[in-house]
């Protein structure tokens, strides 16, 4: 009884924390290994205003050996809010060299448009917590704050579709990283082809941003982003 007392009051205390108890504003430098070669780099600023609004950017583009594969980068924007520990994205961008692949989403105006759009019976509550690319990996740093929390699931909107994403938690451990030995959750992410996958290690000392994640093809081929630096600033 006194551990379920303690795991409430854990709980309670959680939901009760400001958005910026859990997670400040960052920028994080990731890079892409293939065939334990640098491919690729993302660089990821995270800006959480005092009004709970908050801009999230991502740019991916190519590094070294990978520039002979594509001169292409990609940058991702998110804007919304965080209430609570519940994160509300309003507007998200997607600007890509080529033009067919570049999109952009608002939440707040085409919801409904979007939705008749859709054909595999999402209700209109679900469709209120849908996420862009962006902004589900925030939820999920915030998630993963949760102690009672075991399995994440997430309803993507891309261009043109809306993606599941479910991912649940395998075990606490501790991974050996250039930023030094750090404790982790491990999440995999469940597919329904089972040759593919994607294992997640998320560090508590950096509010769970990824460290590490590990993308399995179904022909077994990997890909690993690995995080090389982090700063955390009010």
């Amino acid at each position: 009884m006194l551990n379920l007392r303690r795991l409430t009051a854990a709980i309670m205390l959680l939901t009760s924390l400001p958005s910026y108890a859990l997670i400040n504003s960052y920028n994080a430098t990731y890079q892409i290994i293939k065939h334990e070669i640098r491919v690729g780099t993302i660089e990821q600023v995270f800006i959480r205003k005092a009004d709970s609004s908050y801009v999230f950017t991502s740019t991916t583009k190519p590094y070294g050996i990978g520039k002979f594969f594509t001169r292409q980068q990609k940058i991702e924007s998110s804007v919304g809010e965080i209430n609570g520990t519940r994160v509300i994205p309003f507007r998200y961008e997607n600007k890509q060299k080529s033009t067919p692949k570049s999109y952009s989403l608002n939440f707040q105006t085409d919801r409904q448009k979007i939705m008749q759009k859709q054909s595999d019976g999402i209700s209109e509550g679900h469709f209120d917590d849908l996420h862009d690319s962006l902004s589900y990996q925030l939820q999920l740093c915030l998630d993963m704050h949760n102690p009672s929390m075991d399995r994440f699931n997430y309803k993507i909107l891309k261009k043109k579709k809306i993606k599941t994403l479910d991912f649940r938690s395998l075990s606490i451990g501790e991974l050996s990283t250039g930023l030094g030995n750090l404790d982790v959750k491990i999440l995999l992410r469940q597919m329904n082809d089972n040759r593919k996958k994607t294992k997640i290690w998320a560090a508590s000392k950096f509010s769970y941003l990824p460290v590490k994640i590990l993308n399995v093809g179904k022909n077994g081929k990997e890909i690993s982003i690995q995080l090389l630096r982090v700063s955390f600033h009010e």
